[in-house]
Parts: C-alpha cells; structure tokens; sequence
C-alpha cells in the first residue's frame, strides 16, 4: 500500500483497493463507497526520492467511489517539522476504474496539488498530474503497470511496474482477519522536477531547513548526473504491509526500502527506508 508511497498520486488508488480482498469474498455487487483515511509517514518520498531534510508527514484522504467505476478524492498533507503553513499541500483527483474482466483492470485519473509557498517537497514543480494504470492478478501474485504525467512549472514522466502478494494469515475472532502484502516495484521517469528543486534549494528558499542539529541532511547535495530530459531507472523499491482487517476499518503498518538507480545521484547513496501507519474506514 503507501504506500509511501508517492504522496498525492497513490493515495486515491489505494482507497479503491483498501477493502477488495473483503468485496472478493462477497457474491453482491459493491454499491457506492466512501473511504476516509489518515496516515502517519516517516518521511516525504516522490518514487523514491527525498529531500534533503527528513520531512515527517500527517496524511488525511478522503475518496468517493461510485458503483459504475467514477471516483473523486481529496487529501491533505502536514509536515510536522516545518512551520509556517498549517497545510503542506493539497490535492483533488477525480477518475474512473475499468474493470475488463475478473483479473484485468484499469484506473485512469487526474490530479490537481495546491502547494504552499517555497514548499520542500520535490514534486512542487508538478502541480498537475494525470495517470493510467493497468492491473492483472495471476492468482500466485498481481502485477500493475502505471504511468504518470506531471506537469506544471515543469513536465516529467514517469512509469513503474509493480509486483505484490497479498497473504492472509489468519484471524483473531470471527470478523476479522490478518494480511501481510509483499511487494516489489522499479520505477522510471524524468528529472525536470528534481533539477527545479536544486535551483530553490541553491536560492534558499524560505521552506529549506537551514544547516544545524535538526537537520543532519542538509550537507547532502542532490547532483545531476544526466540530463533531466533523459528517461532512466529513478528507483527500486520493495515493501511490506502488515494489515488488521475488519469489515468497515484497516489498521496497517508498512515498510518500504529504497534504492535509487546509478545515474540519479547525491552524496550519501545508501538505501533508505520508510515507515508508515495507517487507518482507513469504509462507509
């Protein structure tokens, strides 16, 4: 799940799927929905990236999903350690779930972000993005192919294949049950959103930390090894989701280890992990 993932982007997708294991099991016809969610992150990551200060996160989501497949959402995101604005950003989306067969489906949607002034984060430069996504369930494990186009100041491109498994291990009582969800995904894409941020963090924008004891990563300087045009390996990223579910809630924790591809580069390369914790309920 957030899956850490992305922030604006995965977070509507992820609404849709929260529950489906439980819809499987159903012989009705799911009806229209509503999800509303709040996650706690570790750390802001665009495919993988981060910037240069650790940026701890509150997520709040909301998203309406119709029996016929349309759905709108909106979600908020707070940093926790940067002041000013009481909303880091926030973000509408709207878009329409296909259902081709009962293993292959498809997601198309558009999302629009209001970012605050000088905001840290790496994707300010692309306020705008539409997606499309395709999913097949070979039963031993799904797999999902999703692209993204992010513009505004700057325009990006981006795709990622992902691999996953979702394993019920079992339950406490009679309504209930434990999930764990393995998973594995690589991702490519443009830089022009990275080169913007390094031009705002070379201005010292008034969202940068400055250097001290609270932010050990501001010595890390992005670089750019290529050009920002040139369509390469950003990251590759495995994770791991334990989930209580019930029917109408799901309490999940997830990890997610990343590594960043060779020609996207900063002084300190290692991997670098993320942690989450999530709630979501269904009406």
């Amino acid at each position: 799940m957030i899956k850490g993932l992305f922030l604006s982007l995965l977070s509507v997708l992820l609404t849709a799927e929260v529950f489906a294991m439980a819809d499987s099991d159903s012989t009705q016809t799911p009806g229209s929905t509503l999800t509303l969610a709040a996650i706690y992150g570790n750390n802001a990551n665009y495919y993988g990236q981060t910037a240069e200060q650790r940026l701890p996160y509150i997520l709040t989501n909301a998203s309406l999903r119709f029996k016929g497949g349309l759905y709108f959402s909106a979600g908020s995101y707070k940093l926790l350690n940067v002041s000013g604005s009481a909303i880091s950003e926030f973000d509408i989306s709207a878009g329409y779930e296909f259902k081709f067969s009962e293993k292959f489906s498809g997601t198309a949607g558009y999302t629009r972000s209001f970012f605050a002034k000088n905001s840290p984060l790496l994707q300010a430069a692309n306020e705008n993005n539409l997606s499309a996504s395709l999913a097949y369930d070979f039963n031993v494990f799904k797999t999902g192919l999703n692209s993204y186009y992010a513009f505004g100041s700057q325009n990006d491109f981006f795709l990622s294949f992902v691999a996953s498994k979702t394993l019920n291990l079992g339950s406490l009582g009679k309504k209930d049950f434990i999930t764990l969800d393995p998973g594995f995904e690589l991702v490519g894409g443009t830089l022009h959103y990275l080169e913007e941020y390094i031009v705002r963090r070379d201005r010292q924008g008034i969202g940068m930390l400055p250097p001290g004891p609270l932010n050990p990563y501001r010595d890390q300087y992005y670089t750019m090894t290529r050009d920002a045009s040139s369509f390469d390996l950003l990251s590759y990223n495995a994770n791991l989701a334990l989930g209580y579910n019930r029917s109408n809630y799901l309490i999940e924790t997830s990890w997610q280890l990343t590594a960043l591809g060779k020609n996207v580069s900063e002084t300190g390369t290692k991997a670098r992990s993320f942690f989450n914790l999530s709630f979501y309920y269904q009406f």
